[in-house]
């Protein structure tokens, strides 16, 4: 079914447009794309190594984490969006390289639970500021706060690794 869909994808103009290295403009959609998809990576990973390591209780700001929450939470969903947005274009111009690859989808599910921990840490902290700081909480902080950096390492991790993993028989 999924490789009915890349078949589907790669006939598709826009496919062709954000491939095509003839013309400098449409050659330039993707290392510009890849630039902007890196810078994001960049803040998106920074802002939550600071909410993990401040949960596990590494000095890294003067800030309780409900503060750091509020101030890094509009960083991180941005540059997420920008993921998305970035790596949509990439997806489209080789959707065989992305869509059929191990690494890109162990990406998106180590994304999703990722994701679904920062959701949590937002919704925790709205509903109460001094959620994590409460000693009942301390050990659920230990162990999603390890987990998450886990997960955002393999997320890096399995996203360089699409370059490396492609298996498609060569053409």
């Amino acid at each position: 079914m999924i490789e009915r869909f890349v078949e589907w994808l790669q006939e598709t103009p826009l496919s062709a447009t954000f491939s095509d290295t003839t013309y400098f403009w449409t050659w330039l959609i993707i290392p510009v794309s890849q630039c902007i998809h890196i810078i994001a990576v960049a803040i998106v990973m920074m802002s939550v190594a600071l909410l993990n390591l401040r949960l596990l209780e590494v000095p890294v700001s003067q800030q309780s984490f409900a503060q750091l929450v509020r101030h890094l939470m509009p960083w991180i969903w941005t540059a997420l969006a920008v993921l998305l947005v970035t790596g949509t274009i990439q997806t489209i111009a080789e959707p065989g390289r992305q869509l059929l690859n191990i690494g890109f989808r162990t990406k998106m599910v180590l994304l999703f639970f990722s994701v679904l921990i920062t959701f949590y840490y937002q919704n925790s902290v709205k509903k109460d500021p001094d959620y994590w700081s409460r000693p009942e909480h301390r050990n659920l902080a230990y162990v999603l706060a390890s987990v998450s950096i886990v997960f955002w390492i393999g997320i890096v991790s399995a996203g360089r690794l699409i370059a490396y993993l492609d298996l498609r028989a060569a053409d």
